[in-house]
């Protein structure tokens, strides 16, 4: 094997171990349930969607306190 070889498959296999890796830490945080939208781009439908629920659960917070002092 001559040392163009050895420097082609070192750099593959830290590729693959690098992508491994990326691939591993993505399902251990949906495991942590962490915010699944942290490493979403701009056109995300989940994080739309996570906000669009977030805006109306403020919205039926603040109509239940101000129906319940009156």
């Amino acid at each position: 094997m001559s040392l163009q070889e050895l420097i082609v498959s070192a750099i593959v296999f830290f590729c693959v171990f690098y992508v491994g890796n990326r691939i591993v830490n993505f399902f251990k945080g949906a495991n942590r349930n962490d915010n699944p939208c942290a490493n979403c781009t701009t056109g995300c439908e989940l994080r739309d969607l996570m906000e669009k629920k977030k805006q109306i659960c403020r919205e039926e917070q603040k109509s239940k306190r101000k129906n319940c002092c009156h």
